[in-house]
């Protein structure tokens, strides 16, 4: 089906073309024998009253919706139009269909959206997770005390109860290998109307730089080959000269501390993001220029690869170093921040903990376990204690000390160290 002018469409591994016009070939393309082979194949009767086969559903007979192709698949297309359309009630309407509860409620081929489309938006639907929908799934138990809108495989689990239930499959999600965004701009000619914006990994939480369709090399970075080419992918070789690897260490990094990393994850994004598309005006212009004179061509395509090598080496390395500075800002549950009066280390070292509901989950299924008793006592392993370990015990036995220490339990010491009694 020809999309109409001024409106989007979207798939994710469903089919979703009902029944179609066998009479429009500039709106609708078709194999001949679509239907043919369907009776040959026992998929579909034709009616003993006709033969236009006008009720013929390509989506109902091939690839018929199910539970799990509306929850795990439509789903996802659900979530773009729910956040593009013009109709603001898009989402309401079909929450039941995505949630794979009415699987008769089909969503149309395409939506009108409510402004023009620019890249950065076509960018912000590709990292959705269902945030604020009703399948959104990063406030349950299942996402953790961070908030992460991640689930491990299978999608299906048996529960306790022997009963099957299902993991949300939201657009973005932790097993991508890599994902783009295409480009064309028609006012441009034809060598370099076309940009992929390319980048490995999480659509959420990978960086993308642009490529000239008609560059011809690469990065390294992003190089190689696999099994198209006829060789084993090599997924379990650890390699820092990869984007995939580095861009995979940082998208891991983030899941663990949603909540907390992956504001600073998609903050960089975006700078990033906007830097490249400064770039490319740049690289048009003087793109635009070569076309124009004495190479041709060939010295505007050898340009724009050369552009494309240099750019995604660049973003490599950034993305390297990034990683870098997320493990020294958040190691150890901490989130340490600059503070350039500290003079021991010109840091601020923070200890966000767990969020509200997260305590108030653990103190309902653990009840009296970690409630502290009286004040606590507070001492050197207490967050809210600054002040250093607590000194005001006497010295009874140095031996008990000692033996303490050795078997790392904690322990007081008084405010006079008697250093005869710990020889």
């Amino acid at each position: 089906r020809r999309v109409p002018d001024g409106f989007v469409s979207a798939h994710a591994n469903q089919a979703r073309i009902t029944t179609f016009p066998r009479d429009d070939p500039d709106s609708c393309l078709f194999s001949d024998d679509v239907v043919d082979l369907a009776v040959e194949a026992g998929l579909y009767n034709r009616t003993e009253d006709g033969d236009d086969d006008s009720d013929f559903s390509f989506s109902d007979v091939y690839d018929p919706v199910t539970f799990l192709g509306a929850r795990s698949c439509d789903a996802r297309v659900w979530s773009v139009f729910g956040a593009i359309s013009d109709d603001p009630d898009f989402a309401a309407k079909y929450a039941d269909y995505a949630a794979g509860r009415n699987q008769t409620n089909r969503m149309p081929l395409w939506v009108k959206p409510r402004s023009t489309l620019d890249l950065t938006d076509v960018m912000d639907v590709m990292a959705g997770h269902y945030e604020g929908t009703a399948l959104g799934f990063n406030d349950d138990v299942g996402a953790g005390p961070h908030g992460a809108p991640y689930r491990p495989r299978p999608l299906e689990w048996k529960g306790p109860d022997k009963r099957t239930y299902v993991n949300e499959r939201a657009v973005a999600t932790q097993q991508t290998g890599w994902n783009f965004v295409g480009q064309v701009r028609t006012g441009m000619p034809a060598p370099l109307s076309a940009l992929l914006w390319f980048g490995v990994d999480d659509s959420s939480t990978s960086p993308r730089f642009p490529v000239y369709g008609s560059g011809r090399r690469v990065s390294a970075a992003y190089g190689g080959l696999g099994t198209q080419d006829g060789v084993r992918a090599p997924v379990l070789e650890f390699d820092l000269t990869k984007a995939f690897w580095v861009q995979n260490m940082v998208s891991n990094f983030a899941y663990a501390r949603w909540d907390e990393v992956y504001p600073v994850v998609r903050d960089r994004i975006d700078t990033l993001t906007k830097h490249f598309q400064e770039e490319v005006a740049d690289m048009d212009r003087l793109a635009l220029t070569l076309l124009n004179g004495p190479g041709g061509i060939d010295d505007a395509v050898e340009y724009v690869s050369e552009r494309g090598v240099t750019l995604g080496d660049r973003l490599h390395s950034q993305w390297m170093e990034f990683y870098g500075e997320l493990f020294a800002r958040f190691r150890d549950g901490y989130d340490i921040v600059p503070k350039e009066d500290n003079v021991e280390c010109g840091c601020d070292v923070r200890s966000p903990g767990f969020g509200d509901d997260w305590k108030g989950r653990i103190v309902k299924e653990t009840g009296e376990r970690y409630r502290v008793i009286g004040d606590g006592g507070g001492g050197d392993h207490s967050g809210d204690d600054d002040d250093g370990p607590n000194w005001d015990s006497t010295l009874a036995e140095g031996s008990d000390y000692l033996d303490a220490w050795e078997n790392h339990d904690v322990i007081s010491l008084p405010n006079k160290l008697d250093l005869a009694a710990l020889k």
